[in-house]
């Protein structure tokens, strides 16, 4: 048997609402419930609706002089507006100084926050750093690496292995900065030296 609590004021005059009444005022409210959810599912759903899809991409970011500064490009490239996302397959990020190749970054996918100058790359990470005067090749073997393409710092928290001509290096986490030439692994490191052949002494 339905309960009514008195209201205050002249509502508390009324006659009670009839059971009748009462059944179908709540079969109303559990549809209009139904609808807002089908609507929030929906305002869901379009965050997975790229509103671009391209094969084959290649973006170029300049600085305020119009140099480029680094070169995203990859096998898929799928733009979500909303949630400001680019989502990568098989992406390689170029990092350049100078107008020259600095680094390369290589993974199977990755998501590029363009508005935070953040590039996401996901699973296995390998990068490559150019030789040059004052640098050695370095081979970098990581996995789910964040890149600052503004600051040119990295971070991964995975196992993480470095490849010099005189070095190899291997631990668990890993910080770079390009900009200022650090490379530090973190917790767990384990180093091995080996000398530099001279090409009179091979």
């Amino acid at each position: 048997m339905p309960i009514w609590k008195p209201e205050s004021g002249a509502a508390a005059n009324r006659a009670p609402t009839s059971p009748a009444i009462g059944v179908a005022t709540l079969g109303v409210a559990l549809l209009l419930l139904a609808l807002i959810s089908v609507a929030e599912g929906g305002n869901d759903g379009a965050d997975s609706v790229p509103q671009l899809d391209v094969f084959g991409f290649t973006l170029r970011i300049t600085d305020a002089d119009g140099v480029v500064t680094h070169v995203l490009e990859g096998e898929r490239m799928r733009q979500f507006d909303q949630i400001g996302q680019q989502r990568a397959d098989m992406p390689r990020l170029e990092l350049l100084t100078d107008g020259e190749l600095d680094w390369i970054w290589s993974a199977p996918a990755a998501v590029h926050y363009p508005a935070e100058h953040r590039l996401e790359l996901l699973g296995t990470t390998e990068g490559l750093r150019m030789p040059s005067l004052r640098n050695l090749q370095t081979q970098i073997v990581s996995a789910d690496v964040t890149i600052l393409t503004e600051t040119r710092e990295i971070f991964s928290e995975a196992r993480t292995t470095m490849i010099r001509p005189d070095l190899f290096m291997t631990g668990i986490g890993m910080y770079a900065d390009a900009f200022a030439e650090i490379i530090e692994l973190k917790n767990e490191v384990t180093t091995v030296y080996a000398p530099m052949e001279s090409e009179e002494h091979p």
